[in-house]
């Protein structure tokens, strides 16, 4: 069985010259994909948008590990900030992740 797993997902900034910009907030588990969109970097997650377009959580979980050392379009994997439903689970994430870029 598949442990549940969150990842922040990155898109490339021009201002830094590398993918630094959170673009959303992905997780996974055996059944389920759920994911949280950054507001105002629709563009930003165009690459993130197009390869989970369709994806089933069986998809996401075979790929993943090579999305995620893309340098255009990368992830980090990050520890649940908290249990229970993965869509609280990702939108808890996301607030974390909006709260530490102000």
């Amino acid at each position: 069985m598949m442990a549940r797993q969150v990842w922040v997902l990155l898109g490339w900034s021009s201002k830094h010259g590398v993918a630094s910009t959170p673009v959303g907030v992905l997780g996974l588990d055996v059944s389920e994909v759920f994911v949280e969109w950054v507001p105002r970097e629709h563009v930003t997650g165009r690459v993130w948008r197009e390869r989970l377009i369709g994806a089933c959580p069986a998809e996401v979980a075979e790929e993943i590990a090579g999305w995620a050392e893309t340098p255009i379009a990368p992830a980090v994997p990050v520890e649940p900030l908290l249990d229970g439903v993965l869509a609280d689970v990702v939108r808890a994430q996301l607030d974390d992740v909006l709260g530490s870029a102000r």
